[in-house]
């Protein structure tokens, strides 16, 4: 066992596919350089405390004993509970993020990802990158109920940029790409992509012939969006991107901040831009080449906040 461990962890922005993992459908993703850091410090007696600088929530509880859920760090409660039988020594571990909180960049994902990395580290568990991305999706989606797909454990766990097969027996294949001209915009608008999702949900289960539809339009764009990529076709790239938000907006899953943001971003040279994420808010993506600078000028001018990443690689 590690005395002391620190890392850091990624969020993630989707390329092409939002919403469709929650079907099971294939998705790419990219871990960016947007981080996450965990620290950990064993103990010498049965002590556990979780601590979380960004929202000042402590958890303390004995090894053995079941830390709560309805909290904050019940991601990592529901982990523990996972991974329980295999620790034997109490520990310390923290986390301070620089990934905004509910802006769409999955925070909650990291988190998972994370503390799972970090105890796999410390306690020799010699779990795979796709083990780790299970186990924390089962956390979200199963023990705590959330509303998820496979994409964001999946991408954050093994970094790069990834196109996820998302059903129930998930695979993942690395890009070859060393950079991707992209600005991410946040709409600063409060999200409300719970209502969305459950609208949306509801509307596959009835079999709502323009919800399948648009779902397969966005489906297709990532069968194609692979190839884009691979030839470095940012062009086609783009019109992808352009046609997912059509999609969108069929979904109504838009909000005219975010049109707003997308239709100012191509205005100022963007390829193509797509909103990100469930809807109801949150953040956008734009394909920009040689153009980033003024996109995100662009994006700040008409009242969102910006960012140029680049790809995480572990």
């Amino acid at each position: 066992m590690k005395e002391r461990i620190s890392l850091k962890i990624p969020g993630r922005i989707c390329i092409l596919g939002d919403k469709v993992d929650l079907l099971g459908k294939p998705v790419i993703a990219m871990a960016i350089n947007l981080m996450m850091k965990i620290n950990f410090v064993a103990k010498k007696n049965n002590r556990v405390t979780f601590y979380s600088h960004n929202t000042k929530e402590k958890i303390d509880f004995n090894l053995g004993e079941s830390p709560p859920k309805n909290i904050d760090l019940g991601y990592w409660s529901v982990l523990y509970e996972r991974l329980k039988v295999k620790i034997d020594r109490g520990f310390y571990i923290e986390v301070d993020s620089d990934i905004p909180i509910g802006c769409g960049l999955s925070t909650s994902a990291a988190l998972s990802v994370g503390f799972l990395r970090t105890l796999n580290e410390a306690y020799d568990l010699t779990l795979s990158n796709s083990d780790i991305a299970e186990i924390a999706y089962l956390g979200e989606n199963y023990d705590l109920g959330i509303q998820c797909g496979r994409m964001d454990q999946y991408s954050i766990a093994y970094g790069g940029v990834t196109f996820i097969h998302t059903d129930e027996n998930p695979r993942v294949e690395i890009l070859d790409i060393n950079e991707l001209p992209v600005v991410v915009g946040d709409s600063m608008e409060e999200r409300k992509a719970v209502s969305v999702l459950n609208r949306v949900k509801r509307q596959i289960r009835e079999k709502e012939e323009k919800t399948l539809d648009a779902f397969k339009v966005i489906e297709e764009g990532v069968y194609q969006g692979r190839e884009a990529l691979i030839k470095r076709d940012f062009k086609r790239l783009g019109g992808l991107m352009n046609k997912q938000q059509e999609q969108e907006i069929i979904l109504k899953a838009e909000t005219e901040k975010i049109h707003t943001l997308c239709e100012v971003s191509k205005n100022a040279g963007a390829l193509g831009a797509k909103q990100m994420g469930a809807g109801g808010g949150g953040c956008m993506l734009a394909i920009c080449p040689g153009k980033q600078q003024e996109v995100a000028k662009a994006i700040e001018d008409a009242g969102g906040r910006s960012w140029i990443f680049d790809i995480f690689n572990y």
